[in-house]
């Protein structure tokens, strides 16, 4: 068994990882908690512990699938319940936890890890894998994202393999059931996407060397093969397993994720699903290797969510023809808010807010009151027809009204000069056609008109230094690596008062050329 000591030039040369760990983290979610913070957590925490005692959270679901699955393929089942526990307890100490907005959290390597020991389950007997494979799969699986000072959201490779060779107790955990950490961190090499390139070719080397650590002969070339295709086989479930595990809804979700880190505007998301299922054909396969094998019902949602997303992508081109023609026209209304707002018109609302990911959005109950309070300011975004349908909204309050992303300190709290705005909300189709400007900038002129000196909100970096650049007064008041949903402050006293707006035909018609191509 090799030591993270061994005499290896590549891996200590080929980045200069241990200046990059020795920085301090710009990710809040990582920092320490005050000496209260935890006494607070746990009465906070009081309804899901209940819930994950009673095995009904999603995360103890899941968690005790995996020890189910595991244990009866062999696995030991109290090394996989502590080795679950660490990955979990590890996810979220290092911010990349249930709170972290991004794809790759410990959701992501749980669902990774289920999936991809169910593939291996189901293999057929000319293919079926021995005790020694699933252990490698069921680690790599669960650690395969494990980069807690990433810069980006998709992780580095050797980042994760400093990790793991510098973490005593993963280390432990692999000498118990007597495998190689080498090849562990192989396996997670082969997951680096796209596989192709200049990443192929670095990822491709990194593995024949880490093979070359753990004792196999450069000659045993049929080794070598397998634990290749070992790695491949992850590869492919765990691109697969989140979009086989879950409804539409989810499927949405972990796009609409996938889409903030990479900095994508939203109304792209369901163009980039149907390119990046695509692109699943040229491993056909492997991908038909592993959905042979997993149960009919997740075949058949993977198969469901990836039409979902084509014809969701249809919609959408129909719905920016229909403006690019002038036979559809968006406006957006201020609504006006006593103490109960029309049954109709909630329930709609409260669609559109489900549809926000869980770690951007407030409780729903918090949601709901804010509907009835007169110090709200609701924007809807409407289709201009006889029923004046709604599909999307931006909404906020006084700042002092709203729980702050940990790590987040505004001075303005207590001034009452800041009014918050939420995540906005739109149908899928509406993104892209002017939709999402029309709404804010109704919403910055509204609270203007109302006397707010500020407006604060969370979004993605790349568009808040977007809006600098067009000459909005915005400051960065804290940013977050690697998500980068960064907090911001807008002065409402240097922003024009009549903002303008551009072109949405202009919009429409280079999303259409684009979406020609695909």
């Amino acid at each position: 068994m090799s030591s993270p000591n061994d005499n290896d030039n590549t891996f200590n040369g080929s980045r200069n990882l241990n200046e990059r760990i020795g920085r301090t983290s710009s990710n809040p979610l990582a920092l320490p908690y005050p000496w209260w913070y935890e006494l607070y957590k746990r009465i906070k925490l009081v309804p899901w512990w209940l819930r994950y005692n009673l095995g009904i959270a999603r995360e103890a679901v899941l968690k005790d699938k995996i020890v189910e699955l595991a244990s009866s393929m062999g696995l030991e089942k109290k090394w996989v319940k502590r080795i679950v526990r660490h990955a979990v307890a590890e996810f979220s100490k290092k911010g990349l936890g249930p709170d972290y907005y991004g794809y790759h959290n410990i959701d992501h390597e749980m669902e990774a890890t289920y999936f991809t020991l169910l593939a291996a389950k189901g293999q057929k007997s000319d293919k079926e894998l021995s005790y020694e494979d699933i252990c490698y799969l069921f680690v790599s699986a669960l650690f395969h994202d494990f980069d807690p000072l990433k810069e980006f959201d998709k992780p580095h490779e050797e980042a994760v393999e400093w990790f793991l060779r510098f973490d005593g107790r993963i280390q432990n955990f692999v000498l118990e059931v007597g495998i190689s950490i080498d090849i562990v961190i192989a396996l997670i090499y082969r997951t680096a996407y796209p596989f192709e390139g200049e990443n192929k070719d670095k990822a491709s080397r990194r593995m024949q060397e880490l093979f070359t650590r753990a004792g196999i002969p450069e000659t045993d070339f049929k080794t070598r093969r397998h634990y290749e295709e070992l790695g491949w086989f992850l590869s492919v479930s765990e691109r697969i397993a989140g979009y086989a595990l879950g409804d539409f809804t989810r499927a949405i979700e972990l796009a609409t994720r996938n889409a903030h880190a990479l900095g994508w505007h939203p109304s792209v998301i369901n163009v980039e699903s149907v390119k990046y299922f695509s692109v699943l054909k040229e491993e056909r396969e492997m991908v038909d290797r592993v959905l042979d094998a997993v149960p009919e019902e997740y075949r058949k949602r993977f198969h469901d969510n990836v039409a979902s997303f084509k014809q969701a992508w249809e919609s959408e081109v129909e719905i920016r023809s229909s403006v690019l023609k002038k036979q559809l026209t968006l406006v957006p209304v201020v609504e006006l808010i006593h103490s109960e707002l029309n049954q109709e018109l909630k329930e709609t609302l409260l669609t559109l807010y489900r549809k926000l990911p869980p770690p951007i959005r407030m409780e729903e109950n918090e949601f709901l009151k804010s509907l009835t309070r007169n110090d709200t300011l609701l924007v809807t975004l409407r289709i201009k027809d006889e029923h004046g349908t709604v599909v999307g909204y931006a909404k906020g309050g006084p700042l002092e009204s709203y729980k702050l992303r940990r790590g987040t300190y505004d001075e303005n709290v207590g001034k009452r000069n800041t009014i918050y705005l939420e995540p906005m909300s739109i149908e899928h189709g509406y993104w892209g056609v002017n939709g999402g400007h029309l709404l804010r900038g109704t919403f910055l002129r509204e609270a203007k008109k109302r006397r707010c000196q500020f407006v604060s909100a969370y979004t993605h970096r790349s568009v808040i230094e977007h809006r600098v650049t067009t000459g909005e007064p915005i400051k960065i008041v804290c940013k977050y690596d690697p998500d980068k949903l960064d907090y911001y402050r807008l002065s409402l006293a240097e922003l024009p008062t009549e903002e303008p707006l551009p072109s949405a035909i202009a919009t429409v018609q280079e999303t259409l050329q684009q979406e020609k191509n695909v």
